[in-house]
Parts: C-alpha cells; sequence; structure tokens
C-alpha cells in the first residue's frame, strides 16, 4: 500500500501534535509557531501520493480540530484537501530538494491558512481582522517560519524512511 506503514503515518502526526502543542509553544519567532501537522500532510501527500496525502490530512485535522478552540470540522477539510493537492502535484516537481520542500510548505502553509480565513469568515461569526492584515501579520510569517522548520524533518523523515525518488527512464 504505502511505502509508510498507516499505524507509522499516525504515530507522526500524533507526535507532531504533542511536540506542536508542547515545546514549540514556547518557541515562537515573531509571534509565529510553525505547523508541524502541515508539514507531515505534505511530506505524505509528495512522496506518498494523494491518497496518503488525503488520509493523513484528514486525519490530521481531525487532531488538531479536537484540541483547537475552532470549529470540528474545518481543519479536516483543509488539510485534507492541501493534503489531496499536494499528492496530485507530487511527480511534477523534484521533490527532494530541500528548496523545493520549503516552497510547497510555505505554499501551501498560505493556501491552507488562507482557506481558513475565507471558510470562518462566511460562518455566522465574526472576524476581528481584514484579510490583509491577517495576511501580513499572521500567515506570512507563519509561512516562513514553518517552512524552515520543514526543511531539517524532511532531511530526516527521508533518511529514515529511505524514500527516493524513481527515475524514469525514457
Amino acid at each position: 500500500m504505502y511505502k509508510i506503514a498507516r499505524f507509522q503515518i499516525y504515530l507522526i502526526l500524533i507526535s507532531a501534535l504533542f511536540l506542536q502543542g508542547s515545546i514549540l509553544n514556547y518557541v515562537k519567532v515573531f509571534g509565529a509557531k510553525p505547523d508541524l501537522l502541515l508539514i507531515a500532510v505534505t511530506f505524505f501527500g509528495l512522496f506518498l501520493g494523494p491518497a496518503a496525502g488525503l488520509e493523513s490530512g484528514f486525519v490530521a485535522g481531525l487532531l488538531k480540530d479536537v484540541f483547537a478552540l475552532d470549529f470540528l470540522w474545518i481543519n479536516a477539510v483543509i488539510l485534507g484537501l492541501t493534503g489531496f493537492i499536494v499528492g496530485t502535484i507530487n511527480t511534477q516537481f523534484f521533490k527532494e530538494s530541500k528548496r523545493a520542500f520549503f516552497l510547497f510548505v510555505f505554499f501551501f502553509t498560505v493556501f491552507s491558512m488562507s482557506l481558513h480565513y475565507v471558510i470562518v469568515a462566511l460562518l455566522p461569526s465574526s472576524v476581528a481582522l481584514g484579510f490583509l492584515e491577517f495576511f501580513m501579520n499572521s500567515i506570512i510569517p507563519i509561512a516562513i517560519y514553518t517552512g524552515l522548520v520543514s526543511i531539517p524533518i524532511c532531511v530526516k523523515l527521508l533518511s529514515v524512511y529511505n524514500l527516493k525518488e524513481a527515475e524514469d527512464y525514457l
């Protein structure tokens, strides 16, 4: 099925949630905390395909929803969609590049946080910040920080699971 067992995927997601909620809660840069669950979902979607991206994103979103003061379904939908999109474009880029992985994580952090803002703005609740203010003060710092943190995590996961791109011979 997957190159990484489901149990290992779920264990990585639970570990990411634990680290994100405990240790990394105190390591803020300009008020931003990295999103380890998004890094994991991006990694699984990129290296294991759209099904694993969707599944890991949905599970990561449910884990995030259980411990967040947010709507119960919103993170599951957003991270599931993010994992699926990453998985569908996984064969079009050189995945092992640290720069490419940073850009993937950066872009999909911006995508998922922007989508979260739009969904919450459409729901009958008040949104205190305008989108541009939220974008500049929250999304960009978090996307940069998450992208930078993703580089050593990606390198470690690649080495642990020995994931390499298959060479296509024409």
